[in-house]
């Protein structure tokens, strides 16, 4: 199934003193975040344009399609500000490491012609994840005739198995050092080959070189003859993803990004990086807190891959021995949020651990251990994922540090303890210890938690744990040739609980685009039930992945909300009619919190039943409902329904067992409750419900006790 990546294909691949930063103050967007992604274009950054998303019932704008600077941002902020819309914006430098390679000496030069090729091999460095953005050739522009265009070709090979890309520049140009744009991954430590050549018969030049071998990763190329001893003059600019290798975005670029938008009004949040592996996340919470720090008032906004990825990037694992002799330890941070560890999980072979080897974790509160606070003991294990139990009351924002013992026994030795290797981090503000000495990496441990490890569960608990602003994630329901995808709910289910233990929100993408191959465009129904299902379990915002439709090289997108060439596609008026309900029924749903999703009918892979004696019950039980149960501050209680059903709507009985005196709905044409087809004395309410419709109840707010003034 494809994940969305375009965002990075289009650009070259593309803590306080006493405490931590705060969340973002502005994390949300009145009255409900509806957001699109893959904007107008910057050619197109028009008001027409940014009040056709406006009239769509949008209240956000995620910047894509080529608005990468400020020059481009800024021209859309100020149309964002027009409509009352907000826009999170994007930076080039947040996504790409910039670096430039290649040999700069020059003492000769070369003609090229139609009929002289001139090519140069290179050889890429060992960093992972790397693009070659654009290659600068020097070359005298007063010999380049005007209308002459000289095409630079990237090649596997000086035997030209494989083209790779091309780029073109038409004469006359600007200055000696032309820039051809690229835009392709390479592989680590491989040699590569670029050509020039020209349309025209007339000597181009020169093209600046050197009579010696300066360049020790490749050599010079002359109509598909190597030249001995010769190298071209070039410098190759690459772009590295982002937390690769250990890159990371500087201080300096972040508080110049900061102090460039932070005062804009048209700005919701900084977009930091789309479907992060697991071993970016601790560098993505570093970059967070970065912006907290120079712009507290905007949120970072992080898209978490889907549960059907095929990698999510936890990257290699080792794993240490606890013995009598050898103690094994980890530092850690608690989050603002973490106030009590119940438990603390590891991962250890359950083969390696006899019943007559007890293996004791106590919390500390440093490896200095100078105050125990909690301790543990187990005797083996069923399971390679042990719970110690703990119980201890601890502070937000404080580093503490675990530790295991081997008691004797057994052959004195229990392993593996897993950790991470190759210097990925799990933990931003922690280190691994064996026998008091630090580890280069950090163990496999949650608190709070049962995860299998690596699991997408656990991947999704590890940036939860970083306390960001919401939770976000995407996956697309509809693939080609009908059908529904059967891993949706379990992608829900997971998401909704870890933003519940994290206390935090969710956002999620909904399908509004085909990609030839993979995925069909939703019909009106199917688009309105992506919406109302993700309402149910919990969802406070909402982003269209696609507004326009993308052209983007290697995937064949079709029927986004806006068609190529620009006009409105049919889902353009279903987006604008659901979006319109949820601005109604939003600012209610935006109080409560989700207590429990339930399904009737068939019962799709890691969803929950409607228990029997929930207080909500459809008459017939074999009809097929999401039945998303929410309470409010003050603990009233509300129950959204959604017809499952995207073909078919469905006329429905639900019979409440608490038969209260009433039952409202919000009213998604006004947002406030109004009566329904509910009757007091049988306590059964009727409603009708359209293909993929949900609808939000509200039962009787709950009756306070009486006090009594004691005399």
């Amino acid at each position: 199934m494809i994940v969305k990546k375009i965002a990075l294909l289009s650009v070259a691949l593309i803590s306080l003193a006493g405490g931590a930063p705060v969340q973002a103050s502005s994390a949300s967007v009145d009255p409900f975040p509806i957001g699109i992604f893959w904007s107008p274009s910057p050619a197109e950054t028009t008001s027409a344009k940014y009040q056709e998303i406006k009239d769509m019932n949008a209240t956000f704008v995620f910047l894509s399609n080529d608005v990468y600077n400020y020059a481009q941002n800024d021209a859309a902020l100020v149309q964002c500000a027009a409509k009352g819309l907000k826009c999170v914006v994007q930076d080039d430098r947040l996504g790409s490491y910039k670096f430039t390679l290649g040999q700069t000496a020059g003492n000769d030069g070369q003609f090229v012609s139609s009929s002289q090729s001139l090519g140069q091999t290179f050889t890429t460095s060992a960093e992972p994840d790397v693009a070659i953005d654009t290659i600068q050739l020097y070359i005298d522009k007063s010999q380049w005739t005007a209308g002459t265009t000289l095409t630079l070709s990237l090649y596997t090979s000086p035997g030209k198995e494989e083209l790779l890309g091309s780029s073109s520049i038409t004469g006359p140009v600007a200055d000696d050092y032309p820039t051809f744009g690229l835009y392709k991954w390479l592989v680590p430590n491989t040699t590569y080959y670029f050509e020039l050549t020209s349309d025209s018969a007339s000597n181009i030049g020169w093209v600046v070189g050197h009579t010696s071998d300066v360049y020790a990763g490749g050599t010079a190329y002359r109509q598909g003859t190597e030249l001995a001893d010769y190298d071209f003059w070039f410098k190759l600019n690459y772009g590295q993803k982002m937390y690769s290798g250990n890159k990371q975005p500087t201080t300096e670029a972040i508080n110049d990004i900061a102090s460039h938008y932070a005062a804009n009004p048209g700005l919701l949040g900084y977009n930091l990086m789309d479907e992060p592996g697991a071993a970016a996340l601790t560098g993505l919470q570093a970059t967070m807190e970065k912006f907290r720090t120079a712009d507290p008032h905007h949120i970072s906004y992080v898209n978490l891959l889907p549960n059907y990825a095929g990698n999510l990037g936890f990257g290699a694992q080792t794993g240490e021995f606890v013995t009598p002799g050898q103690t094994l330890g980890q530092t850690f941070k608690t989050n603002g949020k973490t106030s009590h560890i119940s438990t603390v999980q590891l991962y250890i072979d359950k083969s390696q651990w006899g019943s007559n080897e007890p293996l004791t974790l106590k919390l500390w509160d440093s490896p200095s251990k100078t105050s125990l606070l909690a301790q543990s003991s187990l005797a083996g294990s069923t399971t390679n994922f042990p719970l110690f139990n703990l119980n201890a009351a601890v502070s937000p924002n404080t580093v503490y540090y675990w530790e295991l013992t081997h008691g004797g026994g057994g052959d004195n030795s229990v392993g593996w303890v897993i950790r991470s290797t190759g210097g990925v981090k799990l933990e931003k503000d922690g280190t691994a210890y064996a026998s008091g000495s630090p580890v280069n990496g950090d163990f496999w441990f949650t608190l709070n938690q049962n995860l299998v490890p690596f699991s997408y569960e656990d991947y999704v608990y590890r940036w939860a744990s970083k306390q960001p602003d919401f939770l976000m994630f995407d996956h697309y329901p509809f693939p080609t040739g009908g059908g529904f995808s059967n891993e949706y709910y379990a992608n829900l289910e997971i998401i909704r609980r870890q933003a519940l233990a994290a206390s935090l929100d969710f956002w999620t993408y909904i399908q509004s685009v085909g990609i030839t191959g993979a995925l069909r465009s939703p019909s009106d129904s199917e688009l309105r039930y992506n919406v109302y299902s993700s309402l149910a379990y919990g969802a406070k915002g909402l982003n269209y992945f696609t507004y326009e439709t993308p052209s983007v090289q290697g995937e064949s997108f079709h029927d986004g909300i806006i068609l190529p060439g620009g006009a409105q596609g049919p889902l353009y008026a279903s987006a604008q009619s659901v979006n319109g309900e949820v601005l109604k029924i939003g600012p209610t749903l935006r109080t409560l919190t989700s207590q429990a999703v339930y399904h009737t009918g068939t019962l799709p892979p890691m969803t929950t039943a409607l228990p029997a004696g929930f207080f909500w019950q459809p008459v017939d039980a074999t009809q097929p409902f999401v039945i998303g149960y929410f309470k409010n501050d003050s603990g009233r209680d509300y129950v959204m329904v959604v017809n499952k059903d995207t073909v078919n709507a469905k006329t429905a009985s639900f019979a409440i067992s608490t038969k209260p005196a009433k039952v409202t709905e919000v009213s998604k044409s006004t947002g406030l409750e109004m009566a329904t087809d509910y009757h007091a004395s049988s306590g059964i309410l009727t409603a009708s419900l359209a293909p993929g419709e949900g609808r939000l109840y509200a039962l009787p707010d709950k009756v306070k006790p009486h006090k009594h003034r004691i005399k």
